[in-house]
């Protein structure tokens, strides 16, 4: 034997008892050259039965082989110790050739026991070879035969590490093959076989007992094959635990997982189970900060022995198995999710989770009913029921409910991206899911956001909320990856909007910017690297929107601005109004109606239409704020003009309208009972008389009525709406300080510039008819701006209303001196006494040789005197030794201001008050010789 084995061989004891034909062998040893232990047991005790001779078979009353020990060890694939041994049997001279099949070799054994059977198993192949010990194995074989019709009675019992046992009990024969029994496993199983594959897997079951059974019959069809019914079958998981290698605590708690009722038959391939139950799992998963999520998969990178073929599995063509479950459910169920992809570790958990599927089957179209039931933390349900398909395609049916679902589920998720914390908020919605072949998914229901605030967290105030955002219907469908709405209504909702001293916003401050070094961004990077590996990315087609109506319900907002010398704030309540016809596929602009209320009595609305997902395409819009209270204004009039508003109410009405991103507005703006207040000293306000502008704006109703256009390209980075209508603000303020007198030429249908400009002949105080005239439009002018006063300054031109006052003096001089002898020649011989005693005899000579010239016509008559123009030159040149000095020209410039006060004051209805006079100033004549009075304007309470 040590020949035919190449092994060592020892055998103790052997003893045979002729008499009752025996044989007992002891210590028997079979061991591998290098003198490990291979194979052995303490005693083989048999005893041959006399009756071969009559049954013509080899019979034996009782055979027992008792402490067989084995050591078997796999070193690769199927190569073992075992194998080895049996190979160097096969190529022993001494072993039975193969040759042609025999028939069964006739045997009977009473008796058959095998007691406290152990092998040591040793597996080399993983990276961490597995030992285990198997054993005690106890068999005990009754009426064991082959002849014929024979069967006997099989008892095995397996016990293995841990205390899991296996037994098997049947009765079975050999001619013709045919087995019934009972099988049982029970025990830690889970443990062990997860110490086994450890190296395949990622994950072990650290505990985990199983109890299952099943009944069997085998037995050789009249055809030659084998058939195989199993029933009854039963299984209990209990106190399985799942958890990563070297993990210290379980991904997977299950405390209970039963079969029921289970069946296979073949050949024809049919098998199922009355009812499959999971109670009391406890499910727990995480996605890391590089978005892998975990547990990591279940199959490890095989290890594959160098020079050792890859076995490559081949699809089995046995398709047609049946397949049915009475019942599955999974009870009492939980699962927690953390993530660790964002900025703050999230958490999703589901408290009590309930499925229960009845009448699944592998057949192609058969449906199931299914209902589930799904507790979240910190609070709401889930409930779906309906019917499901897998094959040939996945196909449901299911109405599905959620609510009082805590808007705070999310609030991890929020924090990635804002610093806005969720106090309060719940989810309700009903929807009919649906899952069709080739259409995909649809989903058609209604739902609302109920009492939702967002909570600003740096100033620790709410920053948004409502108390019910509905959605009256919505439809998704996936074949044309489209979602209808019919109505979205928001009640009560509310919006806080404040501007910083920096002119940030508290939306600057809540949003938080997305970088690759943080979580976020470092997940979308991986995720961005592995989903471009090569390969082109297909994408979906952009979702198309539509939505039926929003309608706004009692709104409210505050508005707040620090960034402005005296603190803004405005509160806007009663806002209500909709938004109709939202579509993302088309390009027709849509209807917007909004109206509320500013202050206690302001009001604003909102009318017009724009293109919701391309404003700047088509876009017409008014917005008309009425009866608004302007002091509350004061911050902008203060960093605009560096002026409060005392008081006021303002209207103002905005229409804009863009077409292609070019802008066109018109902003309309009334203001009544306007009153300025102080005055503040603003780096970079306007340094405008504002008293006056009011004054040239006001009318007799004490309204101000302006009219602003602004125009600008929505595409150009450098376009400011607020830089333009503050530009436009200040020409017209400008336009109207420059040129009020034109401004009030307008309010008489022209634009007359010398409205303002009183005309007076040299050296005169006296209003020549058309000044009297222009008095009187500017009168008419003035009753339409009552809070407008005049400055009439007294004006003189030195030069001119010298010389005609010195000509005036001189003429009445003569005059009294002439009297009724007011000749040519008289006035001759006075002119040159006073030339010649004011100037003197020499120039008086050449003076008048200058004037004596041939008469016209008679060359030869000689020459002669030109009297008329000799005496004009005279008095031109006595008169300017007139004596007129700086009082009576100052007395001149005074009577001039008080004519044109005194025809305004004669005219009725003119308020004499709003007239002032100033001091004398000098002008220069016009280009028609005139003196131009130049009237200001001023606020009629004075300032400006």
């Amino acid at each position: 034997m040590q020949k035919t084995l190449g092994r060592p061989v020892a055998l103790e004891d052997l003893r045979i008892d002729p008499f009752i034909l025996s044989a007992d062998l002891r210590g028997f040893h079979v061991s591998e050259t290098d003198g490990s232990p291979l194979i052995g047991f303490d005693r083989l005790y048999i005893r041959f039965a006399p009756s071969s001779l009559l049954r013509w078979a080899w019979s034996f009353d009782d055979i027992q082989l008792e402490g067989v020990k084995s050591n078997i060890i796999r070193y690769r694939g199927t190569d073992t110790n075992i194998g080895r041994m049996v190979r160097a049997i096969e190529a022993s001279p001494d072993s039975a050739k193969p040759g042609t099949e025999h028939e069964l070799i006739r045997l009977v054994i009473r008796r058959l026991k095998i007691l406290n059977a152990t092998a040591t198993f040793t597996d080399d192949v993983p990276t961490s070879p597995f030992k285990t010990t198997i054993g005690p194995v106890n068999v005990d074989i009754s009426g064991f035969s082959t002849l014929p019709q024979r069967t006997g009675e099989q008892h095995i019992l397996v016990e293995m590490e841990g205390g899991a046992t296996l037994e098997w009990t049947s009765m079975s024969g050999l001619n013709p093959l045919v087995s019934a029994g009972h099988v049982t496993a029970k025990g830690p199983y889970a443990p062990l076989l997860s110490r086994y594959f450890g190296d395949a897997v990622t994950v072990s079951a650290p505990t985990g007992s199983v109890n299952a059974e099943l009944d069997y019959r085998l037995q050789e069809r009249p055809d030659g094959g084998m058939g195989l019914a199993v029933d009854h079958v039963g299984l209990a998981l209990s106190d399985l635990t799942l958890q990563e290698q070297g993990a210290k605590t379980p991904f997977l708690t299950l405390p209970e997982l039963r079969l029921v009722g289970g069946h296979l038959a073949w050949p024809e391939k049919t098998a199922g189970a009355d009812m499959l139950t999971l109670n009391g799992a406890d499910l727990a998963l995480w996605r890391q900060e590089d978005g892998q999520l975990g547990p990591a998969l279940w199959l490890a990178p095989a290890s594959v022995p160098a020079g050792e073929p890859v076995a490559t599995p081949r699809p089995s063509a046995d398709t047609d198995w049946s397949v049915t479950l009475g019942k599955a459910e999974v009870k009492n169920a939980k699962a927690r999710f953390d993530d660790h992809a964002i900025g703050e570790p999230g958490k999703i958990e589901i408290t009590s989770f309930d499925l229960a599927i009845d009448t699944l089957s592998n057949q192609p179209g058969a449906t199931f009913p299914f209902s589930l039931a799904t507790g979240m933390a910190p609070g709401g349900l889930i409930k779906a029921q309906g019917r499901v398909s897998i094959l040939p395609a996945v196909q449901m049916d299911a109405k599905l409910t959620a609510s009082d679902l805590r808007i705070a589920a999310v609030q991890a998720y929020l924090h990635d991206v804002a610093r806005l914390a969720i106090d309060d908020g719940r989810f309700d919605c009903e929807a009919d899911v649906k899952i069709e072949d080739p259409e995909g998914l649809s989903i058609a229901g209604h739902g609302e956001v109920r009492a939702l605030t967002l909570r600003d967290e740096v100033e620790n105030t709410p920053v948004l909320s409502w108390d019910r955002l509905g959605v009256d219907r919505y439809e998704y469908r996936q074949a044309g990856n489209e979602l209808q709405i019919s109505q979205v209504t928001i009640g009560h909702p509310y919006l806080r909007f404040r501007v910083a001293a920096n002119q940030s916003t508290n939306f600057d401050h809540i949003m938080i910017a997305q970088n690759k070094s943080s979580p976020r961004g470092r997940q979308a990077l991986v995720q961005s690297t592995l989903s471009t590996s090569g390969a082109e990315i297909a994408t979906m087609p952009p979702m198309k929107v539509s939505v039926g109506k929003i309608v706004i319900a009692k709104g409210a907002a505050d508005y707040g601005d620090t960034s402005l010398p005296l603190p803004f704030a405005a509160h806007i309540s009663d806002l209500q109004g909709e938004v109709a016809a939202l579509a993302s596929a088309v390009t027709s602009p849509t209807r917007v109606t909004l109206r509320g209320q500013v202050g206690d009595f302001g009001q604003v609305k909102i009318d017009g239409r724009l293109t919701p997902f391309d404003p700047g395409k088509s876009t017409k819009i008014n917005v008309l704020f009425r009866n608004v209270e302007f002091p509350e204004l004061s911050p902008y009039t203060v960093k605009f003009a560096g002026r409060r508003i005392a008081r006021g109410r303002l209207d103002v009405d905005l229409q804009y309208a863009i077409d292609e991103r070019k802008l066109n507005g018109a902003n309309r703006v009334v203001i009544r009972d306007m009153e300025l207040g102080e005055k503040l000293d603003v780096p970079g306000a306007m340094d405008l008389p504002l008293e006056l502008a009011i004054a040239l704006l006001k009318d007799r109703d004490g309204k101000i009525e302006v009219e602003l256009p602004v125009s600008g390209n929505l595409g150009d980075p450098q376009f400011d709406i607020g830089s333009v209508i503050s530009k436009a603000i200040f020409n017209l303020l400008t336009d109207l300080i420059t040129s009020p007198f034109q401004a009030l030429a307008g309010l008489l249908g022209g634009d007359d510039d010398t409205l303002g400009h009183i005309d007076f002949a040299p050296g005169s105080a006296l209003l020549d008819p058309p000044e009297k005239e222009k008095i009187l439009r500017l009168v008419r002018a003035l009753d339409m701006r009552p809070r407008l006063g005049l400055v009439v300054p007294g004006v003189v031109d030195p030069e001119a209303d010298r010389a005609k006052l010195q000509l005036d003096a001189l003429d009445a001089w003569m005059a009294g001196d002439l009297k009724d002898h007011d000749t040519v020649k008289r006035q001759r011989e006075l002119l040159e006494s006073l030339f010649e005693e004011r100037i003197g005899n020499d120039q008086l000579e050449q003076v008048k040789l200058s004037f004596i010239h041939p008469q016209e016509g008679r060359p030869d008559s000689g020459a002669t005197l030109d009297e008329p123009a000799y005496v004009a030159a005279l008095r031109e040149r006595v008169a300017k030794t007139e004596p007129i000095g700086e009082a009576s020209l100052a007395s001149l410039a005074q009577a001039r201001a008080e004519a044109v006060a005194g025809a305004l004051k004669q005219i009725s209805g003119f308020d004499p008050r709003r007239i002032s006079l100033r001091g004398s100033t000098t002008v220069r004549a016009g280009d028609d010789g005139a003196i131009p009075l130049k009237l200001d304007a001023a606020s009629a309470s004075g300032g400006d």
